[in-house]
């Protein structure tokens, strides 16, 4: 069995059903399968999305290929079971509010994991997908405006959280990044009939934990909350290490990817930062995350990412890349000596990979 097997399923169960709703075009369940064999220019998303059960109906396997998404390192190809997200989406869509009646709004490219994952959760709910190749906020705004879910990273939501309120969206789920209070406050005050999630996850292991924003707990920007059922989770010198049936194949059992945190007193995770991402500035331990989320909090800012390069002296210090209109003083004023970057640089924007993370891969070579 493979997604492309559970997509002639879900045509037989669902028909003329729109599965897929694409820049002017709409393919129904049963219009999308027969489309696998077709030469529609449909866009860089239909393409993607038709691409993979193209390959899904070549290679009769239960094994696919995906690709990391992190911004510190090289993309890998990891190899993962069709079980290994199927059997799950029975617990992610009843925590998310998934089901066949779900619109579900996603943007971005499926070589991103998260959205490849979201695609195939939709599938298997036999819910619907609206979506744009354009980066146009104007124009998602106008998409959701039909939807019932989105599904969005942090900073591309940051983007829809202004105008008059939108009551049809309920619910939305999202990952890869914290998210800040003031994102989560305007979220809420966007969508105010949404139960927003917030996830942590990694390629190599799948969905770890998961939290339900409330305005209770909005200001606990580093509580990623408990684990999903079947999934255990262990600390070890500050390592954050996961037992997951979810795992992509080869991964070690329970294996990190090298993320930091701690569990509170309710047994919830704290996330410190990730590991590439912690900075030894003379013997003075520094998680970038931690002085991009007071940055973030600064008015004026827009958004910040922080850069860690070596230094001669203190063997390790870090540059803050700022997009926004605000002195200096103020930005160094707000952090405590030892937060204080080595370096303020001012940009009209920071690149984004196909996560919709910040590339510091290009902020280094930059500094380079």
């Amino acid at each position: 069995m493979n997604f492309y097997d559970l997509l002639k399923t879900q045509a037989q169960r669902f028909g003329k059903k729109i599965f897929l709703q694409v820049d002017g075009l709409t393919f129904s369940y049963k219009n999308f399968l027969a489309a696998i064999d077709s030469l529609i220019d449909g866009g860089k998303f239909f393409s993607q999305a038709r691409n993979f059960f193209t390959e899904q109906k070549n290679n009769p396997s239960n094994v696919f290929e995906v690709a990391t998404s992190g911004s510190t390192s090289a993309p890998k190809i990891l190899r993962r079971t069709f079980e290994s997200w199927n059997n799950f989406f029975p617990t992610q869509n009843k925590i998310f509010r998934v089901d066949e009646n779900s619109k579900l709004f996603m943007h971005g490219s499926l070589d991103f994991t998260g959205n490849l994952n979201a695609l195939m959760s939709i599938l298997h709910a036999g819910g619907s997908i609206i979506t744009t190749d354009k980066f146009a906020p104007k124009t998602w705004l106008e998409l959701i405006d039909n939807a019932t879910t989105i599904y969005l990273v942090p900073t591309k939501l940051a983007l829809l959280a202004t105008g008059q309120p939108l009551h049809n969206i309920r619910s939305i789920f999202t990952g890869s990044h914290v998210l800040t209070e003031a994102q989560s406050l305007a979220l809420m005050k966007k969508f105010p009939s949404a139960e927003i999630f917030l996830y942590y996850g990694a390629s190599e292991l799948s969905f770890i934990t998961y939290k339900k924003i409330s305005a209770d707990n909005a200001a606990e920007v580093r509580n990623l909350g408990k684990a999903f059922n079947g999934v255990k989770i262990f600390v070890r010198d500050g390592l954050i290490y996961v037992d997951t049936p979810y795992r992509v194949n080869g991964f070690e059992n329970p294996g990190t990817v090298g993320d930091m945190g701690y569990f509170n007193e309710r047994g919830e995770l704290i996330f410190l930062g990730r590991g590439d991402d912690f900075i030894n500035r003379g013997g003075v331990k520094i998680f970038a995350s931690a002085i991009e989320e007071k940055l973030i909090a600064i008015d004026g800012i827009e958004s910040a990412a922080v850069v860690k390069v070596g230094d001669k002296i203190r063997g390790e210090n870090f540059l803050a890349y700022i997009v926004g209109r605000v002195d200096k003083k103020i930005i160094r004023q707000a952090l405590s000596p030892t937060e204080s970057p080595r370096e303020i640089i001012f940009v009209p924007s920071l690149p984004m990979n196909a996560a919709g993370k910040v590339d510091k891969k290009i902020l280094r070579r930059e500094i380079l």
